[in-house]
């Protein structure tokens, strides 16, 4: 009987896995399928595509309904919110290593998205990552005044769209940047890679490992790597005709997805994480804009 029982556990082994690699096929299968066109004509109007952001938040909150699972284990939790929003701001300053990186990249016109881009760009993650854990270490969770956290936090998303208003520049397009980096480049992505892939994996994985203070499991690697492929595919679309792919971009966003995945573990919130992620590119890729980097 027993022997039955341990074969069967052998058999339902990784069924995370498959869940999450089936969730990731099939988004993508239907965003290439039926929504193409819509997001073409979104971009065409705002810059960006709100549906395919959307999905990020949508899907997996989708799921978690459906299958009555703790929101709260997938990190969609506001309990210590003002320790994550202070870890969420700390992120934010070594995340200006790598994208430091990428703005002399863009400087002197070197695709990000090709190989020596994207290796360059990892290499910057790498300190970052190591910043990041001793910066995790000393970071107090003791209640404290959160005020200059959320001034600082929004002067930064407003700053590029005043400095466009002044120098006269103020688009539509940028006020969207703005908007679509910080909330679905940020939390959306955050959700769904960090918030439901990684803690998924980890339910059922666990986390057995340790790294200056920072336990993880294979969540953390599978959802990393998820997130480069998604970048890999970026330019691709079976049924479109479009077969580029960005294998750059994928090598860079494997390393930065380590470096989310480990603020996600240290904190157990999506909150610092979609701040880590989504404050930067909110007001770099505005400035890029801006100042027509990209």
């Amino acid at each position: 009987m027993n022997s039955l029982k341990l074969k069967k556990e052998r058999k339902m082994k990784g069924l995370s896995i498959v869940e999450v690699l089936l969730v990731f096929t099939l988004s993508y299968l239907f965003g290439w399928l039926f929504l193409t066109d819509l997001i073409r004509a979104e971009i065409a109007v705002l810059g960006w595509s709100y549906i395919s952001g959307a999905l990020l938040i949508f899907i997996p909150s989708i799921i978690l309904l459906l299958t009555k699972r703790d929101f709260e284990h997938y990190g969609f939790t506001l309990k210590e919110w003002r320790y994550n929003l202070s870890v969420g701001m700390n992120c934010y300053l070594i995340r200006l290593v790598p994208l430091s990186l990428l703005l002399l990249l863009l400087f002197f016109r070197v695709n990000y998205t090709g190989i020596v881009g994207g290796l360059i760009l990892a290499a910057g993650e790498i300190p970052a990552i190591f910043l990041l854990l001793l910066m995790l270490k000393r970071v107090s969770k003791e209640k404290k005044s959160a005020f200059i956290d959320s001034l600082i936090l929004v002067f930064l998303l407003l700053l590029s769209i005043l400095v466009g208003f002044y120098l006269k520049r103020l688009t539509l397009n940028l006020v969207s940047t703005v908007i679509w980096q910080f909330i679905f480049s940020g939390f959306g992505e955050e959700i769904r890679y960090r918030g439901y892939y990684q803690s998924r994996i980890n339910e059922e994985f666990g986390r057995p490992y340790s790294f200056l203070g920072v336990n993880f499991g294979i969540g953390l690697i599978i959802s990393s790597l998820l997130f480069a492929v998604a970048h890999v595919l970026n330019p691709f679309n079976l049924f479109r005709g479009s077969f580029d792919l960005a294998w750059g971009w994928g090598v860079w966003t494997f390393f930065a997805g380590l470096f989310f995945g480990f603020v996600r573990e240290k904190t157990g919130s999506i909150v610092a994480v979609g701040i880590a992620h989504g404050l930067p590119d909110a007001v770099g890729e505005a400035f890029a804009q801006l100042f027509s980097l990209m």
